[in-house]
């Protein structure tokens, strides 16, 4: 009966694997698809930054052209001067406008590099998200593809297992689940040079030569699995 046993436990620990592993795999998709979340945010920043780029373009533009029109204003007041002092004193303030003008088109310049900078590096983060979202898909699908094979391998053991199972007398049957139940991992184990193979204890000699018979169950005193040598 202790054979039948492990051939039944051998389909219950690998059944629990496969649960295990299937109850897993959305966290595995989930994490994933984060990679996409990185790429995107990345890609929108730059995006702000070119906004905000533009935005800080048009007002240097703005403040260029109302100085340009402040320009013109002077010129015409200057035309109606009377003393050489005023004019002077005009065109000391036209200059002071006019390189006004020139630090705003500084600026300008500055903006445009910097525009160019941008542009080059949103296309390479829209490049580099084309390329993850291709990443993520191949493993999602992977994923996929893994998911279904364990399920198909699932059902085929649970079969195997429920005809194991109904040829195993029940007073050996039941022990065994509740075993299984409450330890979660090996019901049956083997003792080996007089040790438990579940806890690594060390069995009274009576239990070593009880459990060479396989006619009884036979369990350890430490931890209540059930043994055969």
């Amino acid at each position: 009966m202790i054979d039948k046993l492990l051939e039944l436990q051998e389909r219950d620990i690998r059944i629990a694997q496969i649960e295990r592993e299937l109850a897993d795999i959305p966290r595995h998709k989930d994490e994933i698809s984060a990679r996409l979340g990185d790429s995107r945010n990345a890609l929108a920043e730059t995006r702000e930054k070119i906004k905000s780029e533009q935005a800080h373009l048009k007002g240097l533009d703005l403040e260029i052209e109302t100085r340009r029109e402040k320009i013109k204003k002077l010129l015409i007041e200057q035309g109606s001067l009377k003393t050489n002092k005023e004019y002077q004193a005009m065109t000391l303030q036209i200059r002071s406008v006019e390189q006004e003008i020139a630090r705003l088109e500084d600026q300008v310049l500055l903006a445009w590099e910097s525009m160019e900078a941008l542009a080059s590096e949103t296309k390479g983060r829209e490049n580099a998200l084309r390329t993850e979202e291709d990443r993520v898909q191949r493993d999602i699908r992977a994923l996929d593809e893994r998911a279904a094979a364990l399920q198909k391998e699932l059902e085929r053991l649970r079969t195997e297992r429920t005809a194991l199972a109904a040829a195993i007398d029940t007073a050996w049957l039941s022990p065994y689940e509740q075993i299984m139940a409450k330890k979660r991992d090996r019901a049956v184990v083997r003792v080996e040079d007089g040790v438990c193979g579940g806890c690594h204890m060390t069995l009274p000699p009576y239990l070593k030569h009880e459990a060479r018979k396989r006619n009884e169950i036979v369990l350890c005193t430490f931890c209540g699995r059930m043994l055969y040598a």
